[in-house]
């Protein structure tokens, strides 16, 4: 066969291998043919190797009627994202853009509406009842915000923070020939309109450099593009009275905030004069603070968030041991903002142990391992004990 056939083949042949046993390979035309034998269940193996090769983008037929199956497979590739994926990614864009300033309204309608002390709501119920009354006003006014061009900014940064990052995991995976669905992109009624993105695996990890070259891909990128939109928003940020802020206003004073955060605070606008000041930031500045916030939180070394994936990769031994500390961590931390307790609990439900690669022996070779400790460089950096207070 030819070079160029070669190489094809050795394409295709990882997405096989832990699911069969390659017996024969032979070009037919166009086509290359595999004879596979299965190394396990036959509904389950050939299900999976279906979802692969699509997500590959690899057409592909296969004869399951004898002991082996006969697999034929075009070579060359054709990328099509999914139509849900699109369609996820249109409504998140749509809820970044329309639901943090829809929110910052309803906070300010409410506050403006109840002055007496008497009429503020006593139970949930109330509070819902009393912001379903407001939802008319409040509606008018987001879209008198939106037209003027608010939300525009923090769309285009938040947006472009959680595609990089996604798509840093997505590249990585594909050079490392690790199948992986297009990002899920997720919308949410959250102030920042999304719970983010995830990417679905297909094929498992071979060796732990793939592990941390793939877990630290989508950090370190979406960390690079947040900061870029941090100190871009910082520059337009300023100092100003407590008492002018409106509510739902983004107002910072730096306390329990990441030593980044804390960093080019400090540097790009000084410190506060008084108690009595906060810090301004415009929408690019609060998207990437809240890049900086996501970032850290998926490099946490748990389970199979991104922190999970480097740690095994560089001390797999103690991975388990340090999501349990962090699991602990992020119990006491919860004392001081609640929100931490929901990411405890994800380590509860799902577990904080990474399960094994392949070949755990194979140790990472120096460009992963650098990979990895700036990963966690930035996770020192990043993480912000005290987010909301």
């Amino acid at each position: 066969m030819t070079n160029d056939s070669d190489r094809k083949i050795e394409a295709i042949v990882p997405l096989l291998t832990d699911l069969f046993v390659i017996e024969t390979v032979y070009r037919q035309n166009k086509q290359i043919v595999f004879s596979l034998a299965y190394r396990a269940d036959r509904r389950k193996s050939l299900q999976l190797l279906r979802d692969r090769l699509k997500l590959a983008g690899y057409r592909s037929t296969d004869d399951t009627s004898g002991a082996n199956l006969i697999l034929t497979v075009d070579p060359k590739p054709r990328f099509r994202i999914p139509p849900l994926n699109v369609v996820l990614f249109v409504a998140t864009l749509f809820s970044v853009y329309f639901v943090p300033v829809f929110l910052r309204n309803l906070s300010a309608t409410m506050f403006t509406t109840v002055i007496d002390p008497a009429q503020l709501p006593t139970g949930m119920i109330d509070e819902i009842k009393l912001a379903a009354s407001l939802v008319p006003q409040t509606f008018a006014n987001t879209m008198t915000d939106l037209a003027s061009g608010v939300g525009i900014e923090f769309t285009l940064a938040m947006i472009s923070i959680l595609f990089i990052h996604e798509m840093g995991h997505f590249v990585a995976s594909r050079r490392r020939n690790i199948v992986t669905s297009w990002p899920y992109f997720i919308p949410a009624p959250n102030i920042i309109g999304t719970f983010g993105a995830i990417i679905k695996s297909k094929s498992p990890f071979r060796n732990r450099r793939d592990l941390i070259e793939v877990g630290a891909a989508g950090p370190i990128a979406g960390w690079l593009v947040a900061v870029g939109w941090l100190i871009y928003g910082l520059s337009q940020s300023s100092i100003v009275p407590g008492a002018t802020f409106q509510p739902g206003a983004l107002a910072f004073s730096l306390e329990g905030e990441s030593i980044f955060m804390r960093i080019c605070g400090l540097a790009m606008l000084g410190p506060l004069p008084s108690a009595g000041h906060f810090y301004h930031l415009t929408e690019a500045a609060f998207a990437g603070w809240v890049g900086l916030l996501v970032t850290a939180i998926n490099l946490l070394p748990m389970g199979q968030l991104d922190g999970g994936h480097i740690i095994y990769g560089l001390a797999p031994r103690s991975q388990k041991n340090l999501g349990k500390f962090s699991m602990v961590a992020l119990i006491v931390l919860g004392l001081y903002w609640p929100g931490w307790w929901l990411f405890a609990a994800f380590g509860l439900i799902f577990g904080v142990a990474h399960p094994p690669t392949l070949d755990d022996t194979k140790k990472p070779g120096r460009t992963a391992r650098l990979i990895g400790i700036a990963a966690l460089i930035i996770l020192a950096l990043s993480l912000t004990p005290i987010p909301f207070r």
